[in-house]
């Protein structure tokens, strides 16, 4: 069960002469009986169960107050990562890991491990469809692929298998890169790779990722590195390096994993870039992988970089299969003002813990900023009758992100309030609902969102907590969608709001509110002053200010707030050290707003991607948008932000 609140501040493929290959979803009746299988990344979880149901998994919280150095080891980091659990069954019917090694595409070794030690008998269907032309062909491909299918296994055993027929050492370089749009991602597949070389010592993984020391990272890579797991900020970072370039020079793999949320994340002139400094595809006769859940039209861009004219397309996405924003109930709860959202999340969360039960209510809460999330988890972790808070966003230590991760994954019960961070990508198991308050980016990120829930055939529940001005896009932009509409209990109005008026936090959340919203005006019909209207009600009767909370000069200016009545602006602060004025973000935004934000939560943004005044921001920190133009991680008040919070008994 996880641990009491922890203080922590934490995005139509045209085809080019592909092969395409639909994988169906045969009948299992004996699921329960079959023996252990070919996993994802949850195939490696530690401790080993019996073969039917899978690795058990307990549930405890393994790294208890876990604080990671930026020095620490590449070791040191991975014994933190747990792999999430198996989430989908295995035909029996699939072929086995055996039958590869009889057919002399696996070594001996490798072989070994995957049946031995790790305990696979029969491929799941993604890992059936792709291992075998990866294996025998070395083809390109990309596969489409949900998360948590074993698809990390799939593009991991054909790279290794290649890494052993070709004899490389660790001096030759980097044999495997893998980009990840993610450190949580990249870490889990640097987990799954150490495991599979657990018989072939020789062999190093290591990872190049935002929130750890730069300099380890390029020590360890240019130590005799041999499979690499990067973000591409980070990794781009890296390049400016020729020492680094050079490691690569014997590069047999690149895989793209998450390709559509690389993309959608803003990542594709980094891969461009990334893909210039490698060495040319035509004379090292590198393998491409692209691994993706959905198939868009930008997909193809990066597929053209990646991989030959000839590529195969395979999905693994049965025909007909319904998407999980067609099958799940989704309710629409409607309220008329911002300072009603945080009463109605409190009592939709109450209301469907009564339906579900609050030892199995497993929750993830959505909201659009790293600030409102630490506003609403701290009012839930004020709230007794609730099962465990925690929070999630990329304001937070790499270590303390580890931790979240890993107890929610295990948890039994709990509610991680998150920002889009969380919406691809991990593989939490049990998710029984999602509750996403306010207005997410766009339409893929509430359905990815709502993605996090009902998965390996369970069931789920969705709630949508939108105020008046926000119903167009229920209304228009989710138009498809069959909304279940809901009044909203309010009856919590006195007692959110008295917890409020206690925080410390109101400028900040207040800041990013702005900032968030400011990218909305649109859709919402509003204008500058119509914002700073809405804005100062809500920081009044939604957060308990006492007063308009102050604004920098700077920020508002940065806002695009400039000369609006209703603010109250102070002087700017001198500049000190590296707190600057202009964080980092998650999401998708680059220099001023866009869907984002502006900068950071200190300059009011929205999580955004990357900041500054210009592209991903000078640092160009990969996978959790840590990256600044003008001012390191936390901005002229911030630093990472949030405050301590205790859980009231």
């Amino acid at each position: 069960m996880l641990s009491l609140y922890k203080t922590i501040n934490l995005n139509r493929l045209g085809l080019l002469r592909p092969l395409s290959i639909t994988m169906s979803s045969p009948p299992n009746p004996r699921a329960r009986k079959q023996p252990r299988r070919g996993r994802h990344s949850s195939q490696l979880a530690s401790g080993i169960g019996n073969a039917r149901g899978g690795r058990k998994v307990q549930n405890t919280s393994p790294i208890q107050n876990a604080s990671f150095s930026t020095s620490a080891s590449f070791a040191e980091e991975m014994s933190a990562v747990v792999a999430p659990p198996l989430s989908t069954a295995v035909p029996l019917d699939t072929p086995r890991f055996a039958d590869l090694g009889a057919e002399n595409l696996l070594n001996p070794i490798l072989l070994k491990t995957i049946t031995e030690d790790l305990k696979f008998d029969h491929m799941m269907p993604v890992q059936a469809a792709t291992l075998r032309p990866l294996l025998s062909e070395r083809v390109d491909c990309l596969a489409q692929a949900k998360t948590g299918t074993g698809k990390t296994i799939a593009f991991l055993i054909p790279a290794i298998q290649t890494l052993i027929n070709k004899q490389r050492r660790p001096q030759d370089g980097i044999s495997l890169l893998v980009m990840t749009p993610t450190r949580e991602l990249a870490q889990q597949i640097a987990k799954e790779a150490s495991q599979l070389l657990k018989r072939l010592p020789n062999y190093k993984v290591g990872f190049a990722i935002g929130g750890t020391n730069k300099t380890t990272e390029e020590k360890y890579i240019l130590n005799g590195c041999n499979i690499l797991i990067a973000t591409p900020g980070r990794l781009f970072d890296h390049l400016s390096d020729e020492r680094i370039i050079n490691a690569f020079r014997n590069l047999d793999t690149i895989v793209l994993d998450e390709a559509d949320r690389l993309l959608d994340m803003g990542f594709m002139n980094a891969i461009r870039d990334i893909i210039k400094c490698l060495p040319d595809k035509q004379k090292t006769n590198r393998q491409g992988m692209l691994f993706s859940a959905t198939i868009a039209p930008h997909v193809e861009k990066v597929a053209h970089l990646v991989l030959s004219k000839d590529y195969k397309f395979i999905s693994t996405i049965p025909k007909g299969e319904v998407n999980t924003h067609a099958r799940v109930p989704q309710h629409l709860i409607t309220v008329p003002n911002f300072s009603d959202v945080a009463s109605a999340m409190v009592g939709s969360i109450r209301e469907e813990m009564k339906l579900e039960g609050k030892d199995s209510f497993k929750a993830i809460v959505f909201a659009p900023t790293a600030a409102l999330v630490d506003f609403y988890a701290h009012i839930l972790s004020q709230l007794s009758d609730l099962p465990p808070i925690t929070a999630l966003h990329s304001r937070v230590s790499q270590g303390k992100r580890t931790t979240v991760t890993n107890d929610y994954r295990v948890a039994k019960n709990g509610i991680l309030v998150a920002t889009d961070v969380v919406a691809r990508g991990m593989d939490f198991p049990s998710v029984t609902n999602v509750f996403q308050v306010g207005l997410p980016a766009d339409k893929e990120s509430y359905i990815h969102r709502l993605g996090r829930t009902a998965r390996a055939g369970k069931e789920g529940r969705g709630v949508f907590i939108v105020t008046e001005a926000e119903s167009p896009f229920s209304t228009w932009t989710l138009k498809e969608i069959q909304f279940v509409n809901t009044e909203a209990d309010l009856s919590s109005a006195s007692q959110v709001l008295k917890i409020a008026s206690s925080m410390e936090t109101h400028s900040k959340t207040y800041q990013a509110w702005l900032g968030y919203y400011k990218n909305h005006l649109k859709l919402m019909k509003w204008d500058n002053v119509e914002l700073v209207r809405q804005g100062n009600v809500y920081a009044r009767d939604g957060l308990g200010a006492p007063e308009t909370p102050a604004l920098y000069k700077g920020v508002v200016g940065k806002m695009g707030l400039k000369g609006t009545s209703g603010l109250t602006i102070i002087p700017d602060p001198p500049r000190v050290g590296r707190g600057g004025g202009s964080g980092g973000g998650e999401g998708r935004s680059v220099g001023g707003g866009g869907r984002g934000g502006v900068r950071s939560d200190t300059t009011g943004g929205g999580e955004g991607r990357s900041v500054g005044s210009g592209g991903r921001g000078g640092a160009r920190d990969g996978g959790e948008g840590r990256s600044a133009g003008s001012g390191g991680r936390g901005g002229a008040r911030g630093g990472r932000g949030g405050f301590s919070i205790s859980r009231v008994a």
